[in-house]
């Protein structure tokens, strides 16, 4: 999955892809996403890729692809008091945007 939308040059320019394409609707969700440059969580030398909406997997470490992380972000409805278990959570991109969510949303 993923391939939705252009690929950006820099974690940015992929948010504003994803926000063109209504992938990412609400602002907590595009606050998330800016926070948190996805290339912090690919090794040094597949950065090139990180900003395609695509996923990525070496190894044991995966990401899903951008458009599917915003999907769920928005699906989530996440307030501040509100509990989130990340199975299986890989690198932890997720995790971190959903505590950057819940912690901006106070």
């Amino acid at each position: 999955m993923g391939g939705a939308v252009s690929a950006g040059e820099d974690n940015d320019e992929l948010i504003d892809n994803l926000k063109e394409a209504q992938y990412i609707r609400s602002d907590l969700v595009e606050h998330a996403f800016r926070a948190i440059d996805r290339a912090d969580y690919y090794l040094e030398e597949f950065r090139d890729s990180a900003y395609k909406d695509l996923a990525w997997r070496h190894g044991n470490i995966h990401l899903s692809a951008p458009c599917i992380y915003s999907e769920v972000m928005e699906a989530l409805d996440l307030q501040p008091g509100l509990s989130f278990l990340n199975l299986g959570s890989g690198t932890g991109y997720l995790s971190t945007m959903v505590w950057n969510d819940i912690r901006v949303s106070k």
